[in-house]
């Protein structure tokens, strides 16, 4: 038995918006919510706290915001597409 390890946190950093789309559409998603999705991802700007200073806003084009609800459970659909793909290349 294969005991896979996953950092959640760059996985969940790293989630390809584009990508986070086409699984929902993948998943008979209705297109509905998905293109809602999508709108919630783009012209993301994020900011950096280092001690009391904010950087400048900056476009995010990977990732999910952390903190959003509706985001935290959208990770779950590439999880599960992954997983998926795992258990039918080990044929089980």
């Amino acid at each position: 038995m294969h005991q896979p390890f996953i950092n959640f946190k760059n996985a969940y950093d790293s989630v390809r918006r584009e990508v986070l789309k086409n699984i929902l559409i993948e998943f008979v998603i209705p297109r509905k919510l998905a293109r809602l999705s999508k709108r919630c991802l783009t012209e993301t700007r994020s900011r950096v706290r280092e001690g009391n200073q904010l950087s400048d806003r900056f476009h995010t084009k990977n990732g999910l915001k952390q903190g959003d609800a509706l985001l935290s459970l959208l990770f779950n659909f590439p999880l599960e597409y992954v997983i998926l793909r795992v258990r039918v290349k080990q044929g089980g």
